[in-house]
């Protein structure tokens, strides 16, 4: 008798425990959907406060690490330049950044959006201190996107405003259009490990816009794209196509508060064309050889 007692006093502290378990695995995820519903809303701050809360009750999800690495990120993407922190704080805000989605890499590394924000962070630093300082860090960029791109992200907010698997083609795209080409000449290439593509840029950014098409940003960096390559490569229609997107967007609906600074940004490149190849929203990059070798 005493040994049955034993028994069902063992089943019932298995049944509470699990019990337990599976309640706080429904707070996190309910104070998940929280946060998102804030982020969604532009509330950045307001958003980090459940992910605060379910890095302390779940401490195994990767989750919450990559979503607060977004609000940091979001947080200056929704700032126009000239109103934008200082370089120092900036930096300081991406390194905290990259150092959340270390931590979400370390909970699970083949959960591609902690790579997404990982290549984000680096990336921002890149374009804070100006791309051509920074090439010895382009291959960590591109290899972190590439592996998340292999990894096949399936997040994607309700209401569209991100997509892993199309922000991931998004930043690569970017990226093959910011890293200079001229990399990819000898000792460059063997030095840096990694080189622009002006052609796979462009076809990176038609796969976003053919996967959200309402995505202002997406018709931005795909006009930016085809003006680069055009103008570059003498292909007038590329340049004609990136000109009628940039005009185009300007109907389609704010989705989310960098949206208002896309729109600018896309007047700013339709005046003056020649800034497509080293357009960034945070900063206009110097990507020319001659810069380069002038600060060597």
């Amino acid at each position: 008798m005493k040994k049955k007692g034993v028994i069902l006093g063992l089943l019932v502290s298995v049944f509470l425990s699990v019990s337990i378990v599976g309640a706080v695995e429904k707070s996190c995820d309910e104070l998940i959907a929280k946060s998102e519903q804030l982020w969604m809303d532009q509330k950045f701050d307001e958003s980090d406060e459940p992910l605060e809360i379910v890095m302390k009750q779940c401490p195994k999800l990767s989750d919450p690490y990559w979503r607060k690495a977004r609000n940091i990120y979001d947080r200056q993407e929704a700032v126009p330049r000239e109103q934008r922190a200082e370089k120092k704080e900036l930096l300081r805000q991406y390194k905290e950044l990259e150092n959340l989605a270390d931590k979400c890499i370390d909970r699970d590394e083949n959960d591609g959006n902690c790579l997404l924000w990982k290549g984000a962070a680096i990336g921002r630093t890149g374009t804070t201190k100006g791309i051509l300082t920074m090439l010895w860090v382009a291959e960590d960029v591109e290899k972190a996107w590439l592996k998340a791109e292999t990894l096949k992200p399936t997040y994607r907010a309700k209401d569209g405003s991100a997509s892993t698997k199309a922000d991931i083609y998004y930043a690569l795209g970017m990226y093959y259009r910011v890293v200079p080409e001229w990399m990819r000449h000898f000792p460059l290439k063997q030095i840096f490990g990694t080189h622009g593509d002006k052609e796979k840029s462009v076809e990176y950014q038609r796969k976003t816009v053919a996967i959200e098409p309402q995505r202002i940003e997406f018709h931005k960096e795909l006009a930016a794209s085809l003006i680069c390559y055009g103008t570059s490569y003498d292909k007038p229609e590329a340049v004609e196509e990136g000109k009628k997107l940039l005009i185009g967007l300007q109907s389609l609906p704010v989705l989310k508060d960098s949206d208002k600074i896309d729109k600018d940004h896309a007047k700013t490149l339709l005046k003056d064309l020649s800034l497509a190849c080293g357009y960034q929203r945070d900063k206009q990059q110097e990507v020319s050889k001659d810069a380069y070798d002038k600060d060597k």
